[in-house]
């Protein structure tokens, strides 16, 4: 009787030993799989990448080079040899298209006998200003805004001579001319001088 009471007892201790090996070995399966996962997880995060690629996005306005100048005439009148006239009101420049311009001027044509250069016998001096308001003094000697010869385009200037005349798109601004007559003349006949003022733009 007790040989079998021990024997029960032994055979207890060993399922009992059995469980726990058993629970002993899934846990540590469940704790492998768990590495494994884990692993798998940051070898995914480890190892993600990405790539790239740009675009090229080209693209060009349309743009229209368009300005007036009103009026466009100035009849100056009867005037003495050996002096300086000009036009008392401002012509108005107005950039009627739709891109920036810059500007420049040149003496297209002389219809009457004169010539372009410093004044003498039958040669006159032009100078012309694009600014708010005309140069003060501006007579005979001074010769910011003179032209070059004919047909040569210079720059179109304020009344410091230096900076261009730029104007956006519906911008505007005063134009000024100056005239200094010949110091003396072959004749009476009437002159007229053709002025070309180009807009430019980038």
């Amino acid at each position: 009787m007790e040989t079998k009471i021990e024997n029960c007892k032994l055979q207890n201790a060993r399922c009992k030993n059995s469980k726990e090996k058993e629970v002993i070995r899934m846990k540590r399966l469940i704790g492998l799989g768990l590495a494994i996962l884990l692993v798998c997880g940051l070898s995914v995060v480890s190892f993600a990448g990405f790539t790239t690629q740009d675009v090229t996005i080209t693209v060009a306005p349309v743009v229209t080079e368009a300005f007036t100048i009103t009026p466009n005439s100035i009849a100056l009148g009867t005037v003495d040899v050996n002096t300086s006239t000009g036009n008392v009101t401002g012509l108005d420049i107005l950039n009627t298209g739709t891109i920036t311009l810059t500007f420049e001027k040149t003496v297209a044509s002389i219809t009457g006998g004169w010539t372009l250069g410093t004044p003498a016998k039958d040669v006159f001096m032009l100078k012309a200003l694009a600014d708010a308001s005309a140069l003060t003094p501006w007579g005979s000697g001074v010769t910011t805004g003179q032209f070059a010869a004919v047909l040569t385009y210079n720059d179109l200037t304020d009344n410091g001579g230096s900076t261009q005349l730029s104007l956006d798109k519906a911008a505007t601004q005063k134009l000024w001319f100056m005239l200094d007559m010949p110091t003396s003349v072959g004749s009476g006949t009437s002159q007229s001088i053709t002025v070309t003022i180009k807009g430019t733009s980038v």
